[in-house]
């Protein structure tokens, strides 16, 4: 009798850890997953387990995913006439992230970096050499054939506060006559101190910079997206007051490979520097989340 209660009372135990080890936070990572931890926009992402031969391959990734999807919702599907689904990218979301629409991690797209403190005295200077760094990737990006000119304006509020702005002008087969525009919140050099999109902060340096430094500079708003788009537009807005803005007008580039293009962007920036496509972004069909550094896509996923 009393090895019948130790035995019932071992597998109440065991069950018990079993569940309480579902709840835990998985002991191992992604790559993908840590970088995003250290950027402070992990918020509605989730590392899948899949076998290790899918961690790095995206056909078998996908096909992990589905299944993972299937047996997960086995159980809320029985004797169900309509059976719950839910799209490959609910996979690698958590619950937030599958109902809440608005969430970053969706849809986002945009670079991540931590400069080394080595690499400028100061915010400002760490600002500037940052743009200067994604502005030079991004023209060695492009295919061959296109080349690149800066572009700068200022803007006025109603209330006479000025801004600076500045884009890159793009040449090429697609883009004849200067007629595309690239834009990632580029630091002015006529005044870059009223160029506030690109604005930096120091910080304590994550593992995965993978520079050693002990501090590091990192954007101070949320990932930087760089973006190229056909120029349909450009004029003067006066306002009210004192406003007064330079305006652009663009489309989407249809016919350029986006994907590729980041791909290469990629490989251009520096080992410290990452590209994160949310799930919902439709530049990576099959659409999956994935982060981008030198070249290699990194998912979130562990074997």
């Amino acid at each position: 009798m009393k090895t019948f209660f130790a035995v019932i009372g071992f597998a109440i135990v065991l069950t018990g850890c079993a569940a309480f080890e579902r709840l835990q936070p998985q002991e191992r990572e992604s790559t993908a997953m840590r970088v995003m931890l250290a950027a402070g926009q992990v918020e509605g992402l989730h590392d899948l387990r899949v076998p290790a031969a899918a961690v790095d391959d995206r056909a078998a990734l996908v096909v992990a995913a589905e299944a993972a999807l299937v047996q997960e919702l086995a159980p809320l599907n029985v004797g169900r006439a309509e059976p719950v689904s839910y799209p490959v990218q609910a996979a690698f979301m958590s619950v937030s992230g599958r109902t809440d629409p608005t969430l970053y991690s969706r849809a986002g797209i945009g670079l991540i970096a931590w400069l080394p403190a080595s690499h400028a005295e100061h915010e400002l200077a760490a600002q500037l050499a940052w743009s200067e760094i994604v502005e030079q990737a991004a023209t060695r990006a492009l295919p061959q054939g296109y080349e690149t000119e800066p572009f700068e304006w200022i803007d006025k509020s109603a209330e006479g506060i000025e801004s600076t702005h500045r884009v890159l002008r793009v040449q090429g087969p697609l883009c004849l006559d200067w007629s595309c525009i690239l834009d990632g919140a580029f630091t002015s050099r006529e005044d870059p101190t009223l160029s506030l999109g690109g604005q930096m902060q120091r910080v304590q340096t994550p593992e995965v910079a993978g520079h050693g430094e002990a501090e590091s500079f990192t954007p101070l708003i949320k990932a930087h997206h760089l973006t190229l788009r056909r120029l349909t537009a450009q004029y003067l807005e006066v306002g009210d007051g004192q406003g007064q803005w330079y305006r652009m007008d663009t489309q989407p580039l249809a016919e350029f490979d986006l994907n590729a293009f980041y791909q290469r962007l990629s490989a251009e920036l520096p080992e410290w520097a990452y590209i994160f496509v949310g799930s919902e972004n439709p530049l990576y069909p099959p659409v999956v989340p994935v982060v981008l550094h030198q070249g290699e896509e990194l998912f979130f996923a562990v074997p």
